[in-house]
């Protein structure tokens, strides 16, 4: 498979194990911190969430683009 399709499988999977460390830590520790930090929070892991979405798209686009060569 080419490099940048393995880059971008390799930064999925980074994004996606620092989604689940921010969403443990969230979880774990919402009641003590204060509601801007909480809202803060829930907004990064959206974006995060929709940025995985995107380079999932992007990896299965590539994938694909390749095959038909």
């Amino acid at each position: 498979m080419k490099d940048y399709i393995e880059r971008m499988k390799d930064e999925s999977q980074e994004l996606v194990e620092k989604w689940d460390k921010l969403n443990e830590f969230q979880c774990r520790h919402c009641t003590q911190l204060d509601d801007t930090e909480n809202y803060l929070m829930r907004e990064q892991l959206k974006v995060m969430d929709k940025y995985i979405h995107i380079l999932e798209a992007r990896i299965a686009h590539a994938i694909l683009k390749e095959a038909g060569k």
